[in-house]
């Protein structure tokens, strides 16, 4: 999987979102609000392909939680994020 370039973490406050930018402009119509995990999931993986277990293994090193959580915890958010057309495969 890839995030799609356009994208780009922005913080509003104490909290974390992704917006689409074109180059010029930031689109705020279509904002996702991200817990920490997801932004350290994302934060990681731009301009590189990555898998739900390459997510599931940082989940791991850095939470210290058991794998299969882990990869539950990672695909549920590759779905949610491929459903809002942020990664593609």
């Amino acid at each position: 999987m890839k995030i799609k370039e356009n994208i780009r973490i922005k913080q509003i406050g104490d909290e974390s979102i992704l917006v689409s930018h074109d180059g010029e402009n930031m689109n705020y119509t279509r904002v996702i609000s991200l817990n920490e995990s997801a932004e350290f999931l994302i934060a990681g993986s731009f301009g590189v392909d990555f898998t739900v277990q390459d997510w599931a293994e940082r989940l791991t090193g850095r939470y210290g939680i058991d794998k299969t959580q882990a990869v539950a915890d990672a695909q549920v958010l590759a779905d949610k994020l491929m459903k809002a057309g942020v990664i593609y495969e």
